[in-house]
């Protein structure tokens, strides 16, 4: 018999969820913290139902979330386009905490991809940025070309 892609990525996504978030602690960050502030970075006008798509969760969570960072001064809220709308961005100490992440960050992907040939572990890289490019319906998931 043999195990199913969706098993296998939610057991590698437990595992990887708690090995990231273990290194993260000492940023005082989670994982989910990490993606949104990543997320704004590269893609600085995405909106709170957006960001809710792209990183799977709910909108009430991103709310949750984006509190979290404000408090935390790793994102301010600006003027959107109109009335209603509110900008995030990120600020200065939040990029360069990401510039300093991406160290312990590469660690935890050598340790969880153990002994794949780096080739093998771009083609991973690859087909995971097409999957979730295609069940978020959003092609800023794929590879720059």
């Amino acid at each position: 018999m043999r195990t199913h892609i969706p098993y296998l990525l939610a057991v590698a996504s437990t595992v990887a969820t708690h090995r990231v978030d273990e290194r993260l602690a000492a940023y005082d960050l989670t994982v989910r913290q990490y993606g949104l502030l990543t997320m704004l970075s590269l893609e600085p006008e995405l909106t709170m139902a957006e960001l809710a798509r792209q990183l799977g969760i709910a909108r009430q969570s991103v709310h949750q979330l984006i509190n979290d960072l404000v408090e935390a001064g790793h994102v301010r809220r600006r003027p959107g386009a109109d009335d209603r709308s509110r900008r995030l961005e990120i600020t200065d100490t939040a990029q360069y905490l990401l510039t300093r992440i991406a160290g312990p960050l590469g660690r935890v992907e050598a340790e969880l991809l153990g002994d794949l040939a780096p080739e093998e572990a771009e083609a991973l890289r690859g087909l995971l940025q097409r999957v979730v490019a295609h069940i978020t319906d959003d092609e800023a998931w794929l590879p720059v070309r």
